[in-house]
């Protein structure tokens, strides 16, 4: 049985406006990552409750989905509730005032693409909070942070095994920056209210895996494409794709094929929801020398090539 990229299901339908503009660059508070993380519960809280709003246990079940995993999606849907209720009492406690739920466009029409959008969205969450851990200073703040991270990694583990994929597809979770996250959230945010703010995170143009790339495994050529985005290559500078994992990017060469694509492999390493950028220098990955991305790619392991037979 051919299983199409989650990475194409979740991004081809949603908006690509961005909920702010591009702020300044300064430092990185505790209250600012309290409020990105605000953000991004708003952001799946939002989407558990609209979509089982929309789908009964009868479409889940019809859509091969049983009873048990019904209830589960509601305990998970509760888990977020209870996150942005966390994070805003936290907030309030230091006097900030917590951003609020923003408008999105999930684009989500039937049960089994909201399952996948579901995998995908708790898959970047891990990796989220991964990614801030590091530049939390307050030691209250990393072990909330860290509580919430083990819940998320349930989710996803989860999520992937109900779609008939690896649970476990490598010993390591791969964090990604604060940008890089926001680039991957941006698309489902249609507005956020003006009392907000902004966030000190940018976007970057959206990458996607080319629908054509189905079953990757690791070596295999695939296709990157920034649909909806007008992107040039720049003159005289080579290209790479950076694959983030945990002890740093894995830096590939990668081409221009023209018409905001971009050809590259797959390195060794990689396995499950993986992650990956167009640079446009080896040991790059700031805002000064990245093109686009990340994009989404789910590479097979031995494992998962194995559960999709």
């Amino acid at each position: 049985m051919k299983v199409l990229p989650t990475s194409v299901l979740v991004l081809a339908t949603a908006s690509t406006s961005l909920a702010h503009p591009t702020p300044e660059k300064r430092a990185i508070t505790d209250v600012d990552i309290l409020q990105y993380a605000l953000t991004l519960e708003h952001l799946e809280d939002r989407f558990y409750r609209e979509g089982l709003a929309n789908f009964t246990k009868e479409d889940f079940m019809e859509a091969g989905f049983n009873e048990t995993f019904y209830n589960n999606i509601k305990e998970v849907s509760y888990d977020e509730t209870t996150h942005v209720s966390f994070l805003t009492k936290a907030l309030q406690g230091v006097n900030a005032a917590p951003v609020a739920e923003c408008t999105y466009a999930f684009g989500i029409t039937d049960v089994k693409t909201f399952v996948a959008t579901a995998s995908i969205l708790e898959g970047v969450g891990v990796s989220a909070y991964l990614g801030a851990a590091a530049s939390i200073m307050e030691k209250a703040y990393i072990t909330a942070a860290g509580s919430i991270l083990t819940l998320e990694s349930r989710h996803s583990a989860y999520l992937r095994a109900a779609q008939h994929q690896s649970p476990l597809p490598q010993a390591f979770d791969a964090p990604l920056g604060f940008n890089q996250v926001y680039t991957l959230a941006a698309p489902f945010i249609k507005s956020c209210p003006e009392s907000n703010g902004m966030l000190p995170v940018k976007a970057f143009p959206m990458l996607m895996l080319d629908a054509s790339n189905l079953n990757i495994m690791t070596n295999a050529w695939i296709t990157l494409d920034t649909k909806g985005y007008v992107v040039e290559k720049p003159a005289d500078c080579e290209l790479y794709a950076a694959w983030a994992s945990v002890t740093g990017p894995t830096f590939v060469p990668a081409t221009w094929e023209g018409n905001g694509k971009f050809k590259t492999s797959v390195p060794p390493g990689f396995h499950g929801q993986s992650y990956v950028v167009i640079t446009t220098k080896r040991d790059c990955m700031t805002d000064d020398c990245v093109i686009a991305g990340p994009a989404i790619v789910e590479v097979q392991g031995v494992q998962g090539t194995e559960m999709m037979r």
